[in-house]
């Protein structure tokens, strides 16, 4: 087997081996490798040492491979495929992160594929002309509760079997059908899961808990209460009591959406 690696002024043929080469080739015989270098300048210890005691055809010791530049696992070359998991089959008119998505990591794995580019997973636009886009997000931080699987709710004890509506066949996700159908269901999880006692309650408060967290976590809540509540495309239409905190605003959308804010 012969591989010829062409290594003219490439940077990794810098010290502490190389500062310049024009070409080494590698041959395997059937035996022990063998080594030719031609129009090698500048070698740097220990490369100088050990080749300078070598000629062409003669075998190369056993770590020959440690002369040779390192490989940077970083900076390789790799492959993946762009897919939003809303465009995953789906029985409830969207795709979402349950079972399709992880069939679709396995495809990955086996395929060689190492990345998965989605887009924004934010909370999507259902304002009007917004038609569910990601990148008309209410928040940079909360998650597309429309991706959350119904199927690993009921795995999780959070919904009951005969709770799942029927399902929806659809060429296209119509988000607003969708919203009407996930989002009570999504919400009713929630409620239980905020009154039960478990490991999924105890994971629960850890998140509310870490500070990475909590420091958004009630803002994005009282943004989300507001925007529920008023027909406006962007929050510097909201009344100036709202848009600029004050306290009172502040609990007066509380009072009318508290059940909203607290699940």
């Amino acid at each position: 087997m012969n591989i010829n690696m062409a290594l003219t002024n490439l940077p990794f043929c810098s010290p502490p081996h190389l500062h310049r080469c024009t070409s080494l080739t590698l041959t395997r015989s059937t035996t022990k490798p063998t080594l030719s270098v031609t129009n090698c300048l500048s070698l740097e210890e220990p490369f100088t040492a050990s080749i300078s005691k070598l000629s062409v055809g003669q075998d190369l010791p056993p770590n020959y491979g440690d002369w040779l530049p390192k490989p940077d696992l970083d900076n390789r070359r790799r492959a993946g495929i762009l897919l939003h998991p809303t465009s995953f089959r789906g029985p409830y008119g969207i795709g979402d992160l349950g079972q399709e998505a992880f069939r679709f990591i396995d495809w990955l794995h086996q395929s060689g594929c190492s990345l998965w580019q989605v887009l924004p997973l934010v909370p999507p636009g259902r304002k009007a002309n917004e038609e569910g886009s990601p990148y008309s997000g209410q928040d940079a931080n909360c998650g597309n509760t429309l991706l959350i699987s119904l199927e690993d709710l009921v795995k999780d004890g959070l919904l009951e079997n005969n709770e799942l509506p029927e399902p929806i066949h659809a060429e296209r996700v119509n988000f607003s059908l969708v919203a009407d159908l996930k989002d009570p269901l999504i919400t009713k999880a929630a409620e239980r899961l905020i009154s039960s006692e478990g490991e999924l309650k105890t994971q629960l408060e850890s998140f509310r808990r870490d500070p990475n967290i909590s420091s958004w976590l009630e803002d994005a809540a009282y943004f989300a209460a507001i925007d529920d509540s008023l027909n406006t495309i962007s929050w510097y239409n909201w009344p100036e009591p709202l848009r600029n905190r004050h306290l009172a605003a502040l609990e007066e959308i509380y009072q009318q959406k508290r059940h909203f804010v607290r699940s």
